[in-house]
């Protein structure tokens, strides 16, 4: 049993459940609360809280019933519905009216009605891999449950996902301090999708923006580029930009940074290239012998032991020691600037934007019919990513940051007290 004590004004309400002190409640705040976790337990209990909940507020506005004092009146009932883990739910509402016969609508119905929670269902059921057809069979069953068909799903998830999309292209970049780019793309569908990424000087990642194409179409990566300057990502002072090994993206970075940009070359994509000319029982061997030069610390020391193993493998197979050798000083970008192997390990690779891939795929692996000449690639791509960044952590060895910026510093430095040597 519990009695109610409301003011109407405040809409402040006391509940007492036997005879325990009387906590005290806003009714706005609590239904909104509710209205966020009820899906997470959606049983008949929770449906009951609402019901509890709603019936309180009558009581407070209309009295108890038979009561013939207050200024609003009871006036039957109404078919409606509440919305609970993720499903709308029918119920009977009481209807009250003030004395001049204007309708009053119970505060605690309203939250409970409103889509909002539905829609928070839908969207994070499907970002957790639940498909549009199985979606029926995932939601907590309560009774009378009804809306949530296979349309009704979909066009929420548009709704959501295109949400999503004008977020992430729309970002304001202006404030960032980005020292680190990395570059790189996935399949969506039929489609790639080029994605950039960013690492600031306190070591956080964000993603920065996409564009639909792949990494070996210059024009997409240039138009990526030009997009991020848009929206005021600072260009203007040196950073690392870590691509894969290719020379569309390569000569888009060129065009784009010119002498800002000092490139890192994958090193774990220049191994695999490596041994896709070699036979299978060289694979092991020469993957540790690249990977052992890669982990020494001292530049001229890991030059001299690729080298040897480019001498190597002239002997065994030419076009897997011109793989090793095309491009590998810019493998060792990092041994040159002498960064500390602890960010060596975070940069040296584009593993730290493949790695959300994989949380880029687990979110999209239900979409099974990919629509070309519409935006569903690029909707789902943005929903993805931010889903993605929402499980990013500084990355290891963030505190060595400033060492990174100093030395790019430093190369920046270098170049203009040689350019004005040259004036003078």
């Amino acid at each position: 049993m519990y009695k109610t004590k409301v003011k109407k004004n405040n809409k402040q309400i006391k509940l007492v459940f036997g005879g325990a002190p009387e906590p005290e409640f806003n009714l706005d705040r609590l239904a909104e609360e509710l209205g966020l976790e009820l899906h997470a337990f959606a049983t008949s209990a929770g449906l009951l809280l609402m019901k509890a909940l709603m019936e309180a507020e009558e009581k407070s506005l209309a009295g108890e019933q038979q009561s013939h004092g207050t200024e609003i009146n009871r006036w039957g009932r109404q078919k409606g519905s509440v919305t609970i883990g993720g499903q709308k739910v029918r119920i009977d509402r009481r209807r009250l009216r003030e004395r001049n016969g204007e309708e009053v609508v119970l505060t605690s119905y309203q939250r409970f009605h409103q889509d909002d929670d539905r829609a928070r269902a839908v969207y994070q059921r499907m970002l957790t891999g639940v498909s549009s057809r199985d979606y029926r069979k995932t939601v907590e069953m309560v009774a009378g449950g009804y809306g949530i068909s296979k349309s009704v799903v979909n066009r929420k998830m548009i709704a959501a996902t295109a949400k999503d999309l004008k977020k992430l292209c729309e970002r304001d970049l202006s404030e960032l301090n980005i020292w680190v780019l990395m570059v790189d793309g996935i399949r969506v569908g039929e489609t790639m999708q080029t994605v950039a990424l960013g690492v600031d000087f306190s070591g956080k990642k964000q993603f920065l923006g996409f564009r639909e194409g792949s990494t070996e179409n210059s024009r997409v990566c240039i138009d990526l580029f030009r997009d991020l300057a848009g929206r005021k990502l600072k260009i203007d002072h040196p950073m690392i930009v870590v691509i894969d090994g290719s020379p569309a993206l390569r000569s888009a970075v060129d065009q784009y940074f010119g002498k800002y940009a000092q490139v890192q070359r994958c090193q774990q994509h220049k191994r695999e290239n490596v041994k896709k000319y070699l036979p299978k029982e060289y694979h092991g061997e020469y993957d540790r012998k690249i990977q052992a030069a890669y982990a020494m610390n001292n530049y001229e020391d890991a030059q001299r032991a690729l080298k040897v193993v480019i001498r190597d493998l002239q002997r065994i197979n030419t076009k897997a020691a011109e793989s090793l050798e095309e491009g590998f000083e810019e493998t060792l970008s990092l041994h040159r600037l002498e960064i500390p192997a602890v960010l060596r390990v975070s940069f040296s690779t584009t593993n730290l934007i493949e790695s959300s891939f994989s949380r880029v795929r687990t979110v999209m692996r239900n979409v099974k019919r990919w629509r070309s000449g519409s935006t569903q690639s690029q909707r789902w791509t943005a929903t993805a990513l931010l889903e993605a960044e929402k499980r990013f952590r500084r990355i290891g060895g963030y505190r060595s940051m400033s060492v990174l910026r100093s030395a790019l510093e430093a190369i920046i430095n270098k170049s203009m007290n040689n350019q004005q040597q040259k004036v003078a």
